[in-house]
Protein backbone atom coordinates (compact mmCIF):
# COMPACT_ATOMS: atom_id res chain seq x y z
CA UNK A 1 0.00 0.00 0.00
CA UNK A 2 2.68 2.37 0.93
CA UNK A 3 4.53 0.99 -2.42
CA UNK A 4 1.57 1.90 -4.42
CA UNK A 5 1.35 5.69 -2.47
CA UNK A 6 5.11 6.07 -3.52
CA UNK A 7 4.44 5.60 -7.04
CA UNK A 8 1.22 7.50 -7.30
CA UNK A 9 2.96 10.46 -5.96
CA UNK A 10 6.29 10.07 -7.86
CA UNK A 11 3.95 10.02 -10.94
CA UNK A 12 1.97 13.13 -9.91
CA UNK A 13 5.77 14.67 -8.88
CA UNK A 14 6.79 13.59 -12.73
CA UNK A 15 3.68 15.54 -14.14
CA UNK A 16 4.06 18.71 -12.62
CA UNK A 17 7.76 18.81 -13.20
CA UNK A 18 7.12 17.84 -16.95
CA UNK A 19 3.77 20.85 -16.86
CA UNK A 20 6.57 23.21 -15.36
CA UNK A 21 9.25 21.77 -18.13
CA UNK A 22 6.81 22.53 -20.79
CA UNK A 23 5.41 26.06 -19.30
CA UNK A 24 9.13 26.96 -19.42
CA UNK A 25 9.82 25.94 -23.03
CA UNK A 26 6.95 27.81 -24.36
CA UNK A 27 7.59 30.50 -22.00
CA UNK A 28 11.61 30.29 -23.83
CA UNK A 29 10.35 30.08 -27.26
CA UNK A 30 7.36 33.13 -26.37
CA UNK A 31 10.29 35.31 -25.47
CA UNK A 32 12.75 33.86 -27.96
CA UNK A 33 9.63 35.26 -30.49
CA UNK A 34 9.28 38.48 -28.48
CA UNK A 35 13.39 38.98 -28.43
CA UNK A 36 12.98 38.68 -32.43
CA UNK A 37 10.19 40.37 -33.21
CA UNK A 38 11.40 43.54 -31.06
CA UNK A 39 14.90 42.97 -32.71
CA UNK A 40 13.41 43.34 -36.45
CA UNK A 41 11.56 46.33 -35.26
CA UNK A 42 14.70 48.26 -33.92
CA UNK A 43 16.45 47.12 -37.00
CA UNK A 44 13.72 48.50 -39.16
CA UNK A 45 13.72 51.87 -37.38
CA UNK A 46 17.38 52.05 -38.28
CA UNK A 47 17.35 51.54 -41.69
CA UNK A 48 13.98 53.69 -41.81
CA UNK A 49 16.11 56.42 -40.06
CA UNK A 50 18.80 55.89 -42.43
CA UNK A 51 16.78 55.89 -45.50
CA UNK A 52 14.94 59.24 -44.22
CA UNK A 53 18.39 60.42 -43.21
CA UNK A 54 19.37 60.42 -46.23
CA UNK A 55 16.21 61.58 -48.30
CA UNK A 56 16.21 64.47 -46.07
CA UNK A 57 19.61 65.21 -46.61
CA UNK A 58 19.35 64.97 -50.64
CA UNK A 59 15.79 67.20 -50.66
CA UNK A 60 18.07 69.49 -48.43
CA UNK A 61 20.43 69.86 -51.43
CA UNK A 62 17.59 70.33 -54.07
CA UNK A 63 15.61 73.07 -51.67
CA UNK A 64 18.90 74.63 -51.68
CA UNK A 65 19.65 74.48 -54.85
CA UNK A 66 16.33 75.81 -55.47
CA UNK A 67 16.18 78.28 -53.06
CA UNK A 68 19.89 79.61 -54.54
CA UNK A 69 17.55 80.68 -57.69
CA UNK A 70 14.31 81.84 -55.57
CA UNK A 71 16.93 84.79 -54.04
CA UNK A 72 17.37 85.92 -57.83
CA UNK A 73 15.18 88.63 -58.98
CA UNK A 74 13.93 88.35 -61.78
CA UNK A 75 11.71 90.14 -64.36
CA UNK A 76 9.46 87.10 -66.24
CA UNK A 77 8.41 87.98 -70.08
CA UNK A 78 4.74 87.34 -68.94
CA UNK A 79 3.43 86.71 -64.90
CA UNK A 80 3.41 83.68 -63.24
CA UNK A 81 5.01 81.98 -66.58
CA UNK A 82 4.28 78.58 -67.21
CA UNK A 83 5.04 75.77 -70.51
CA UNK A 84 2.43 75.44 -72.48
CA UNK A 85 0.51 71.70 -71.38
CA UNK A 86 -0.58 71.15 -74.70
CA UNK A 87 0.19 71.51 -78.28
CA UNK A 88 -0.99 73.07 -81.84
CA UNK A 89 -3.85 70.56 -82.06
CA UNK A 90 -4.72 70.47 -78.17
CA UNK A 91 -2.78 67.36 -77.29
CA UNK A 92 -1.50 67.04 -74.10
CA UNK A 93 2.11 67.16 -74.91
CA UNK A 94 4.19 69.38 -72.39
CA UNK A 95 7.59 68.77 -73.88
CA UNK A 96 6.60 70.06 -76.85
CA UNK A 97 6.90 73.76 -75.97
CA UNK A 98 10.69 73.43 -74.48
CA UNK A 99 14.26 74.24 -76.30
CA UNK A 100 15.80 71.59 -78.20
CA UNK A 101 14.77 68.84 -80.13
CA UNK A 102 11.61 68.05 -78.63
CA UNK A 103 9.36 67.45 -81.60
CA UNK A 104 8.76 64.89 -83.94
CA UNK A 105 10.26 62.20 -81.97
CA UNK A 106 13.91 64.09 -82.25
CA UNK A 107 13.37 64.95 -86.10
CA UNK A 108 12.32 68.66 -85.11
CA UNK A 109 14.07 71.36 -83.31
CA UNK A 110 12.34 74.38 -81.22
CA UNK A 111 14.42 77.32 -81.22
CA UNK A 112 12.71 78.84 -78.08
CA UNK A 113 10.20 78.26 -75.27
CA UNK A 114 6.26 78.16 -75.41
CA UNK A 115 4.77 80.22 -72.25
CA UNK A 116 1.59 80.07 -71.87
CA UNK A 117 -0.40 83.07 -72.39
CA UNK A 118 -4.46 83.92 -73.87
CA UNK A 119 -4.15 86.73 -76.45
CA UNK A 120 -3.63 90.23 -75.24
CA UNK A 121 -1.39 89.36 -72.15
CA UNK A 122 1.06 91.79 -71.03
CA UNK A 123 4.85 90.95 -71.79
CA UNK A 124 7.33 92.33 -69.76
CA UNK A 125 11.41 93.89 -70.97
CA UNK A 126 12.94 90.94 -68.56
CA UNK A 127 15.94 93.65 -68.59
CA UNK A 128 16.53 96.76 -69.75
CA UNK A 129 17.15 96.95 -73.35
CA UNK A 130 17.26 98.34 -76.66
CA UNK A 131 14.86 97.25 -79.51
CA UNK A 132 16.82 96.29 -82.06
CA UNK A 133 15.09 94.69 -84.92
CA UNK A 134 10.56 94.30 -85.61
CA UNK A 135 9.13 92.57 -88.57
CA UNK A 136 6.35 90.30 -89.24
CA UNK A 137 7.21 86.50 -90.29
CA UNK A 138 3.40 85.46 -91.94
CA UNK A 139 4.59 81.81 -91.96
CA UNK A 140 6.55 81.55 -89.13
CA UNK A 141 6.89 83.65 -85.98
CA UNK A 142 4.49 86.12 -86.46
CA UNK A 143 4.70 89.65 -85.37
CA UNK A 144 8.22 89.23 -83.57
CA UNK A 145 11.16 91.58 -82.34
CA UNK A 146 14.47 91.45 -80.90
CA UNK A 147 15.86 93.24 -77.52
CA UNK A 148 19.36 93.98 -77.60
CA UNK A 149 20.38 93.57 -73.31
CA UNK A 150 23.84 93.55 -71.11
CA UNK A 151 24.99 90.00 -71.40
CA UNK A 152 26.99 90.69 -68.15
CA UNK A 153 22.72 91.08 -66.74
CA UNK A 154 21.49 88.17 -68.27
CA UNK A 155 24.72 86.39 -66.25
CA UNK A 156 23.49 87.37 -63.41
CA UNK A 157 19.99 85.99 -63.75
CA UNK A 158 21.44 83.07 -64.37
CA UNK A 159 20.36 79.65 -63.00
CA UNK A 160 23.16 77.92 -61.92
CA UNK A 161 21.88 74.38 -61.58
CA UNK A 162 19.16 74.31 -64.16
CA UNK A 163 19.78 71.24 -66.02
CA UNK A 164 18.24 70.40 -69.50
CA UNK A 165 15.48 67.44 -69.43
CA UNK A 166 17.19 64.83 -71.23
CA UNK A 167 14.36 62.09 -71.98
CA UNK A 168 12.68 65.14 -73.75
CA UNK A 169 16.19 65.82 -75.70
CA UNK A 170 15.81 69.35 -74.63
CA UNK A 171 18.88 71.34 -74.84
CA UNK A 172 20.88 73.73 -73.00
CA UNK A 173 23.15 75.52 -75.49
CA UNK A 174 22.96 74.95 -79.45
CA UNK A 175 25.69 73.11 -80.66
CA UNK A 176 28.05 76.13 -82.66
CA UNK A 177 28.39 77.93 -78.88
CA UNK A 178 31.06 78.58 -77.77
CA UNK A 179 31.57 80.55 -74.08
CA UNK A 180 34.97 81.64 -74.48
CA UNK A 181 33.91 84.09 -77.78
CA UNK A 182 30.05 84.87 -77.79
CA UNK A 183 27.91 86.88 -75.92
CA UNK A 184 24.49 85.86 -75.53
CA UNK A 185 22.40 89.31 -75.67
CA UNK A 186 19.43 88.92 -77.72
CA UNK A 187 16.17 88.40 -76.03
CA UNK A 188 13.20 87.55 -78.72
CA UNK A 189 9.52 87.96 -78.39
CA UNK A 190 6.80 86.32 -81.09
CA UNK A 191 3.44 85.64 -81.84
CA UNK A 192 2.71 88.99 -80.68
CA UNK A 193 -0.67 90.92 -81.62
CA UNK A 194 0.19 94.64 -80.36
CA UNK A 195 3.39 96.12 -79.86
CA UNK A 196 3.85 99.63 -77.74
CA UNK A 197 7.41 99.94 -78.86
CA UNK A 198 9.61 100.76 -82.11
CA UNK A 199 13.24 100.25 -83.25
CA UNK A 200 15.49 101.84 -81.51
CA UNK A 201 13.42 102.92 -78.71
CA UNK A 202 15.06 101.71 -74.82
CA UNK A 203 12.86 99.94 -72.25
CA UNK A 204 12.92 99.12 -68.30
CA UNK A 205 13.12 95.93 -67.25
CA UNK A 206 9.41 95.57 -65.68
CA UNK A 207 7.87 97.51 -68.99
CA UNK A 208 4.96 96.71 -71.01
CA UNK A 209 6.37 96.53 -74.34
CA UNK A 210 3.79 94.16 -75.95
CA UNK A 211 0.75 92.10 -75.77
CA UNK A 212 0.83 87.85 -76.40
CA UNK A 213 -1.28 86.99 -79.61
CA UNK A 214 -1.66 84.03 -82.58
CA UNK A 215 -0.03 85.58 -85.42
CA UNK A 216 2.10 83.78 -87.61
CA UNK A 217 2.06 80.51 -87.52
CA UNK A 218 0.38 79.93 -84.11
CA UNK A 219 -2.97 81.02 -85.86
CA UNK A 220 -5.42 78.15 -85.25
CA UNK A 221 -3.76 76.95 -82.29
CA UNK A 222 -5.33 75.70 -79.35
CA UNK A 223 -2.27 76.19 -77.57
CA UNK A 224 -1.92 80.12 -77.51
CA UNK A 225 1.77 81.47 -76.11
CA UNK A 226 4.66 83.59 -76.33
CA UNK A 227 6.87 82.27 -78.10
CA UNK A 228 10.33 83.54 -76.04
CA UNK A 229 13.98 83.16 -77.27
CA UNK A 230 17.72 83.96 -75.84
CA UNK A 231 20.26 84.13 -78.31
CA UNK A 232 23.65 84.97 -79.04
CA UNK A 233 22.93 85.96 -82.31
CA UNK A 234 19.85 87.52 -84.11
CA UNK A 235 20.15 84.62 -86.66
CA UNK A 236 20.40 81.34 -87.48
CA UNK A 237 18.57 78.08 -89.14
CA UNK A 238 17.26 75.31 -86.85
CA UNK A 239 18.58 75.76 -83.15
CA UNK A 240 21.72 77.41 -83.96
CA UNK A 241 22.90 80.94 -82.20
CA UNK A 242 20.12 80.09 -79.56
CA UNK A 243 20.26 78.83 -75.65
CA UNK A 244 17.67 77.30 -73.49
CA UNK A 245 15.82 80.27 -72.07
CA UNK A 246 15.08 78.55 -69.05
CA UNK A 247 18.85 78.69 -67.96
CA UNK A 248 17.74 82.15 -66.99
CA UNK A 249 14.35 82.29 -66.17
CA UNK A 250 12.11 80.07 -63.85
CA UNK A 251 8.84 78.83 -66.48
CA UNK A 252 6.81 76.29 -64.69
CA UNK A 253 6.62 72.37 -66.34
CA UNK A 254 4.07 70.36 -66.37
CA UNK A 255 4.86 68.40 -63.21
CA UNK A 256 4.78 72.42 -61.42
CA UNK A 257 1.22 73.38 -62.64
CA UNK A 258 -1.37 73.07 -60.29
CA UNK A 259 -4.93 72.14 -60.71
CA UNK A 260 -5.78 75.70 -61.27
CA UNK A 261 -2.55 76.25 -63.86
CA UNK A 262 -4.16 73.36 -65.70
CA UNK A 263 -8.16 74.17 -65.75
CA UNK A 264 -7.08 77.58 -67.77
CA UNK A 265 -4.91 75.67 -69.96
CA UNK A 266 -7.82 72.47 -70.83
CA UNK A 267 -10.47 75.59 -71.16
CA UNK A 268 -8.09 77.53 -73.65
CA UNK A 269 -7.11 74.34 -75.18
CA UNK A 270 -11.22 73.75 -76.48
CA UNK A 271 -10.87 77.39 -78.23
CA UNK A 272 -9.13 77.56 -81.95
CA UNK A 273 -7.20 80.77 -81.64
CA UNK A 274 -6.42 83.18 -84.62
CA UNK A 275 -4.81 85.75 -85.81
CA UNK A 276 -6.57 89.01 -87.21
CA UNK A 277 -6.47 89.65 -90.54
CA UNK A 278 -4.43 92.69 -91.84
CA UNK A 279 -2.32 92.88 -88.62
CA UNK A 280 0.44 92.94 -90.53
CA UNK A 281 -0.02 96.22 -91.97
CA UNK A 282 2.35 99.41 -91.22
CA UNK A 283 5.40 96.55 -90.32
CA UNK A 284 8.24 95.42 -92.72
CA UNK A 285 7.62 91.64 -92.93
CA UNK A 286 11.01 91.21 -93.38
CA UNK A 287 13.89 92.02 -90.87
CA UNK A 288 14.78 95.46 -91.33
CA UNK A 289 17.98 95.04 -91.10
CA UNK A 290 18.44 92.59 -93.74
CA UNK A 291 16.74 94.26 -95.88
CA UNK A 292 19.17 97.14 -95.51
CA UNK A 293 21.99 94.68 -96.10
CA UNK A 294 23.62 95.58 -93.03
CA UNK A 295 24.93 93.42 -89.80
CA UNK A 296 22.59 93.34 -87.61
CA UNK A 297 24.63 94.02 -85.16
CA UNK A 298 26.18 97.40 -86.88
CA UNK A 299 22.73 98.70 -87.31
CA UNK A 300 20.45 99.82 -84.56
CA UNK A 301 18.27 102.41 -85.13
CA UNK A 302 16.26 101.16 -88.62
CA UNK A 303 12.77 100.00 -88.56
CA UNK A 304 8.84 101.12 -88.83
CA UNK A 305 8.09 103.48 -86.42
CA UNK A 306 4.24 102.92 -86.21
CA UNK A 307 2.90 100.78 -83.54
CA UNK A 308 0.01 98.39 -84.45
CA UNK A 309 -2.80 97.44 -82.38
CA UNK A 310 -4.88 94.18 -83.68
CA UNK A 311 -5.64 92.98 -79.61
CA UNK A 312 -8.87 94.61 -80.12
CA UNK A 313 -10.80 92.65 -83.02
CA UNK A 314 -9.06 89.04 -81.80
CA UNK A 315 -11.04 86.18 -83.21
CA UNK A 316 -11.39 83.11 -81.72
CA UNK A 317 -13.62 79.78 -82.80
CA UNK A 318 -15.12 77.31 -80.53
CA UNK A 319 -14.19 74.07 -81.76
CA UNK A 320 -15.39 70.59 -80.79
CA UNK A 321 -11.74 68.47 -80.10
CA UNK A 322 -11.46 65.14 -81.51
Amino acid sequence: MNNENKKSDEASENKIEKKDDDKNLKSNKKNKIIIGITSLLVLGLIIFGIVSSNKNTKSSNTAGKEDEDDKIFRVNPVKDPQVTYYNFRGEVYPDWAKFGLTRSNGARGHQGIDIFALPGTDVYAVLDGKIVDMYVDKTGYGLNFYMEVDPKELEKIKRKNFKPKESAREWAYSENYDPNTMQIKYIRYCHLSEVNVKIGDTVKAGQVIAKTGTTGNASGTHAPHLHFEVAFEMRGKGLINRVNPEMYFKIKNGKDLTEKDKKAQIEASKTEWFETKGYEKGFSEKSTLLEAGKNPNENKHLGNTNTVSINKNLKKKQTKKK
